[in-house]
């Protein structure tokens, strides 16, 4: 999830971003000025108040050296308050030889007779601590330095001295109000500067949005991008270079949307024309094949009458003569009826007859029609057919042709001792509709993925060779695709080379289809 800063800044004009990156930029380097300035004063401060610190103990020891020696204690209490000009020092304390508090600052015990003890002084923010050897030390609030005193090269005592860090802590305090001043006022001067600014870079970029967003929403090509100089920009910098690559980009466009609106006209043109050819193509196939089929009924009904012998006894090399006109006959005029179906088909001029009939009865119609074919062929046609199936509602003799188109091609494309099958199932869907699912598997030779888009062109064939092995017009799919398409339903083909093949049919039967 992106985080709602980001999400912020995505969401912000180009003058903004240009303002915020100014400012950000300034302010960084103002609070990291500000930072570093104030970390080397309070290192600069520290040294400084070690080295006095420690002056003034090495000072204060060399003064009270003599009284230390001889035990004048109470002039080395008086001595001690010198640090009362010293606001900052909180304790002063002065040892003797064995490391006994001597004598301190503030005041404790004037005037008692016996040497003060440790134990005795408790100055208000901290104790004397025991005497050992040098230090100069920064604890958290204090800063405390002890030296030894010596007199003529002997040691006769020490003196400890305590100061608080006010001095730090008021630099520290007098920074913060500066840098807040400061900040404050870099922050302001930088807006205002950044306003002017950003007007360089984003008057220039925010045109060519503008004029991108009108191109995008009215197609207009021929609008530009001022020039910098007309918009305040530098017409020296890269935002010139992008304006006129943006101009001459339009320029490009506006040209090849005109070739293109050309080529269009053309295209219209043209794919009128192919429909108007597709259209006398149909009509005339339509009409062709109405020409064509009196003559071959003709023929058919003539071959018939011979292979009856109605008029006499004929020798066996005429009858089979007779009985192959018959049969080419018939499967002619078979190819002429699949011609002229597809050609109203794609003309918009089928129709369909819909009524309600089993389809438990039209599969095992079209099952008896090819049962002679398969077993010629050796091929074994079962299904699977619920015994309580809902009638559908449909065009009936155009759903045998579907059924009797797929399972004809299982049949012809099956070797030897493979398997057809055809399995419908049923199920409501509501509003008295009913879903139907047609499944027609083989174990035939299969084909190829590119194979199965050709299976479905008119008069393509997946073996086009002169001596191909199966015969057929390629007219069988496509007519059972538009058939099926007028019934408002799909077809969809699975096949696998030398595995099989199978066809799968969905319809919707509609009570509100049948006609009245």
């Amino acid at each position: 999830m992106m985080h709602p800063l980001k999400r912020h800044f995505k969401s912000m004009s180009i003058k903004q971003r240009l303002a915020l990156m100014i400012l950000s930029v300034s302010l960084f380097s103002v609070v990291l000025t500000s930072v570093i300035i104030t970390m080397i004063g309070i290192y600069n401060l520290r040294e400084n108040l070690s080295n006095e610190m420690e002056l003034s103990a090495s000072i204060v020891g060399e003064r009270n050296r003599f009284a230390i020696k001889i035990g004048r204690r109470d002039d080395v209490s008086n001595n001690l308050q010198v640090f009362k000009v010293r606001p900052a020092v909180v304790k002063a304390c002065v040892y003797d030889k064995q490391g006994h508090v001597f004598a301190m600052y503030p005041i404790v015990g004037i005037g008692s007779p016996e040497p003060v003890k440790n134990s005795d002084v408790a100055a208000p923010e901290l104790e004397c601590p025991e005497a050992g050897r040098q230090y100069t030390r920064f604890s958290e609030k204090f800063l405390e330095t002890f030296r030894h005193i010596y007199l003529r090269g002997e040691r006769v005592g020490g003196i400890y001295i305590a100061s608080d860090l006010r001095d730090i802590d008021a630099y520290i305090e007098k920074q913060i109000i500066t840098a807040f001043v400061v900040i404050v006022s870099v922050c302001l001067i930088a807006y205002f500067l950044a306003m002017r600014l950003q007007r360089s870079i984003s008057s220039p970029v925010l045109k060519m949005a503008d004029t991108a967003l009108h191109v995008s929403i009215y197609k207009d090509y021929s609008v530009r991008v001022p020039k910098p100089e007309d918009i305040g920009a530098d017409s020296t910098n890269e935002i010139a270079t992008l304006i006129d690559a943006f101009n001459s980009m339009l320029s490009e466009i506006e040209s090849r949307d005109g070739t293109l609106q050309k080529k269009n006209i053309e295209l219209e043109r043209a794919k009128e024309e192919a429909e108007s050819a597709n259209m006398s193509k149909s009509r005339f196939l339509a009409s062709i094949s109405h020409e064509l089929r009196t003559p071959l009924n003709a023929i058919i009904g003539f071959s018939s009458i011979i292979t009856s012998q109605l008029f006499g006894a004929i020798n066996e090399k005429y009858y089979e003569y007779a009985e192959d006109i018959h049969d080419s006959g018939l499967h002619l005029l078979e190819i002429i009826n699949d011609i002229l179906d597809l050609s109203k088909a794609e003309a918009g001029k089928l129709t369909l007859e819909m009524e309600e009939f089993s389809v438990e009865k039209a599969v095992k119609k079209c099952i008896t029609i090819l049962s002679e074919r398969a077993l010629r062929g050796n091929i074994t046609i079962s299904s699977d057919i619920a015994p309580d199936m809902p009638y559908l509602i449909a065009d009936r003799v155009r759903f045998i042709q579907i059924i009797l188109n797929v399972m004809s091609n299982a049949v012809k494309f099956t070797e030897p001792g493979g398997r057809v099958n055809i399995s419908v199932d049923s199920q409501p869907i509501g509003n008295n509709k009913t879903h139907y699912k047609v499944v027609i598997s083989d174990t035939g030779i299969g084909m190829s993925p590119s194979d199965i888009d050709k299976a479905f062109q008119s008069f393509g064939q997946i073996d086009s060779g002169l001596n191909r092995k199966y015969e057929g017009t390629g007219l069988g799919l496509p007519l059972t695709k538009k058939l099926v398409e007028l019934h408002n339903g799909t077809i969809r083909l699975e096949s696998e080379v030398g595995i099989g093949t199978t066809v799968r049919i969905q319809f919707v039967s509609d009570p509100a289809n049948l006609v009245n």
